[in-house]
């Protein structure tokens, strides 16, 4: 009995010691399964870096979702590009006329074409924000010859120089108006416009006017100087700059931002 129970015993250890020769060593596993993946990870890595790009610009003429339709400025082409992975350089949503630039990997023939990154270099929706010029609801308190002091929604007292604008109503002390302007109220902005309370409910409120000298005048496009001798450029191709001479002190209605680039004019009116 005695041999039976050694035989059994002896037994059972080598078993035992042959599955424990069977199991992995943890820290083997891990090592490996770091290399590899480290491995891959770098691989994927260099790929990545390694692919060529291509680039073209042009006008958004369609957004549906993650696919950006887009015709290309150079030829007049028009593709589908999918952004879902791309690095998107923004500050709006993407809007039909948007103007953008896309890269893709080089001579991909995938439709719609998968995007590396795209950046918006002129948005519609930033255009339309910057279409509405800083405006203040006050209560005069001095008119002066180019001039008007005025209390506004803070309670501070401002002055703006009126030399350049568009006036509807009759100015005079506590009357109430809404000033359009450029710059900084605490540093003597230019009004662009003041429309007094009797008269906000006119047409001549709803438009939009500068006066000023030209400075340069051509067929297409007249320049004036304001006060504070900044330049703005007023642009139609429906009016004939050609009549107007340099030196000239004139009134141009015009649409949009007094701050665009170039102000679409809707007409020049001599004073």
């Amino acid at each position: 009995m005695k041999k039976q129970l050694l035989v059994t015993a002896m037994l059972t250890m080598a078993l035992a010691a042959t599955a424990c020769s069977k199991k992995s060593d943890p820290a083997e596993t891990t090592v490996e399964t770091t290399v590899e993946t480290t491995a891959e990870t770098t691989a994927e890595t260099t790929e990545a870096e390694d692919i060529d790009e291509d680039s073209m610009s042009g006008y958004i003429t369609a957004v549906n979702g993650k696919i950006l339709t887009v015709q290309n400025d150079e030829d007049n082409t028009v593709k589908d590009y999918d952004v879902t992975d791309a690095e998107i350089i923004q500050e709006y949503a993407f809007t039909e006329g948007d103007w953008v630039e896309i890269f893709f990997p080089a001579e991909t023939t995938e439709n719609p074409v998968p995007v590396l990154r795209v950046e918006v270099l002129e948005s519609v929706i930033a255009q339309i924000s910057a279409d509405v010029d800083p405006s203040e609801e006050v209560t005069i308190k001095e008119v002066g010859t180019d001039t008007v002091t005025f209390t506004a929604e803070d309670g501070e007292s401002y002055t703006v120089n009126t030399a350049n604008a568009y006036i509807v109503g009759k100015m005079a002390a506590d009357t109430k108006a809404t000033i359009t302007y450029i710059g900084d109220l605490d540093d003597s902005p230019l009004a662009v416009k003041i429309v007094t309370e009797d008269s906000y409910d006119t047409d001549d409120a709803e438009k939009s006017a500068f006066t000023g000298k030209i400075a340069k005048t051509d067929d297409e496009s007249l320049v004036l100087i304001s006060a504070h001798e900044d330049f703005y450029t007023f642009v139609s191709d429906e009016i004939d700059f050609s009549e107007y001479n340099v030196g000239d002190r004139v009134q141009v209605f015009y649409t949009g931002s007094i701050m665009e680039k170039e102000i679409p004019a809707v007409k020049v009116v001599k004073k």
